[in-house]
C-alpha cells in the first residue's frame, strides 16, 4: 500500500523519486500509529469505555511525548504490549469506579507515580537518546504537564460524585508513565551493569 501511495505520488510529480525513502518512512510511522490508535479505540468501544479512555489516552501522550520511558524492542512487540496494555487499562478502570475506595488508593499512587515522573523525566530510549538541552527542554515540559494534570485530578476529584471518569483516567495516565519511566531505567541500569562487566574482558 505505501509502495502504491508513493508511486502515484511520484507520477503526479507530488514528491521528487529522491525523497521517495523519506516519505516512506514517515508514511510508514503514520500507518503504524492509526493501526495503533484504531485497535485501542476498538478496544474501548467494545468494553464500552470510550470516554474513559479518550480522557486517559489524552492525558498519557502529553506526559509520553515530554517524559518518554521505555520502548519495545520490535515493532510486533509494541504492538501487542500496547494493546495488552490499553486493554488491562480500560478494563481496570471500567472496574474500579465501583469500588468504595478507588478515590484513596489512586491518590497514594498518583503522589507516588508524580514523584517518579518529576525525578526520572524525561528518559530516552534506544531509539531516541537525549542531549542535555533535549533534557532540560522536554523536562519542563514534562513538569508543566505533570502539574496541570495533578490540577484537573485533584477538581474533578472533588467535583465528580459518581463514576469518576475523569478521575480515574488521569490518575491512570500519570501512573502508566511512571511504569514506563521506572522499566526504562531499569533497563538503562542493566545495560550499564552489562557494559561494566564487559569491560573487564581483554581485548582480542
Amino acid at each position: 500500500m505505501t509502495d502504491r501511495l508513493l508511486s502515484q505520488m511520484i507520477k503526479f510529480n507530488i514528491i521528487e523519486k529522491e525523497d521517495e525513502e523519506i516519505y516512506r518512512f514517515g508514511l510508514e510511522g503514520l500507518m503504524l500509529k492509526l493501526v495503533h490508535y484504531t485497535t485501542y479505540l476498538f478496544i474501548a468501544i467494545f468494553l464500552g469505555e470510550v470516554l474513559a479512555f479518550l480522557f486517559f489516552f489524552v492525558s498519557f501522550l502529553l506526559l509520553r511525548k515530554n517524559a518518554g520511558g521505555y520502548h519495545a524492542e520490535t515493532k510486533k512487540s509494541c504492538y501487542i504490549s500496547s494493546c495488552l496494555t490499553i486493554l488491562g487499562i480500560v478494563v481496570f478502570m471500567k472496574f474500579l469506579r465501583d469500588w468504595s475506595i478507588a478515590g484513596i488508593i489512586l491518590a497514594v499512587f498518583t503522589i507516588i507515580a508524580d514523584i517518579v515522573i518529576y525525578k526520572l523525566a524525561p528518559l530516552g530510549n534506544k531509539n531516541r537518546e537525549l542531549d542535555e538541552e533535549e533534557v532540560m527542554y522536554f523536562k519542563r515540559r514534562t513538569r508543566v504537564f505533570l502539574m496541570v494534570e495533578n490540577i484537573v485530578f485533584i477538581v474533578f476529584a472533588i467535583a465528580e460524585k459518581e463514576n469518576y471518569v475523569v478521575t480515574i483516567s488521569i490518575a491512570m495516565a500519570i501512573i502508566c508513565e511512571a511504569v514506563l519511566l521506572l522499566l526504562e531505567k531499569i533497563r538503562k541500569g542493566n545495560d550499564e551493569t552489562g557494559v561494566k562487566q564487559g569491560s573487564d574482558l581483554p581485548n582480542s
